[in-house]
Formats: structure tokens, sequence, C-alpha cells
């Protein structure tokens, strides 16, 4: 008698393969989830980033125009406007792209993003 008390106590403390199962299954669901949000988040930031790198090539497109007295149809180099960019340096697309300057009557743009803004991220998945 004295086992069998033993063998129901052993037998109440652990979890069933069933529930060890389903706590698996919505770990996983929960997971699938955040991956999806996260995937999301990486991308909408790149594409803020790229928005913003291409702002801050606009203005030193317009800071390079006004101190060497350039017209619209003039194109400024990369090492023409790294003097008016952070760090003395011409930024790098986040997700790989390339950045074309153009002239001063055209904005710059993305292989990647295309012509960007700050503010814009990619549709939601």
């Amino acid at each position: 008698m004295n086992t069998t008390k033993i063998s129901n106590k052993l037998r109440r403390n652990g979890f069933t393969l069933v529930e060890i199962m389903v706590v698996v299954a919505i770990i996983g669901l929960l997971m699938s989830v955040a991956t999806v949000g996260i995937n999301y988040a990486i991308k909408s930031a790149r594409a803020s980033a790229c928005g913003m790198n291409i702002e801050a090539i606009e203005n030193g497109k317009q800071m390079w125009m006004l101190n060497a007295h350039k017209g619209d149809n003039d194109t400024a180099t990369e090492d023409d406007l790294k003097v008016y960019l952070k760090n003395n340096a011409f930024p790098t697309c986040p997700s790989g792209g390339t950045y074309t300057i153009n002239n001063n009557s055209t904005k710059a743009s993305c292989s990647v993003h295309g012509a960007g803004s700050a503010t814009g991220a990619p549709a939601a998945p």
C-alpha cells in the first residue's frame, strides 16, 4: 500500500507527453508570429534609414549647388557632396543598394528603395 501512494504521487508531479507537445506547439506559433513582426520591423527600419540618407544627399546637393554657384542641370559627384555629409563620408544603403545622385532638378534615388523619403516604409506583409 505504501508503494501505491508513492507511485500515484510520482505520476501527479510530472507532465504528460500531450501537455508538453501542446506547450511546444504554442511556443512555435508565437515564434512564427514574432518572426514575421521582426522581419517587417527590419525592412521598415532599412527603408527609413535609406530615406534619411537620400534626404541627406538632397540637402548636400542643395548646399553644393549654392556654394559652387551651380544650376539645376549640374550634377554633383560623391566627392563634391562628402564635405556636406556626416563624417565627410557618402552614405551607404542599409539594404545593399547604390545611390544615384542625379542632377539638381531630379531627386536622388536608391537602387533598392527608389526615391524614398524619411517616412517611407514597406507595405505590411
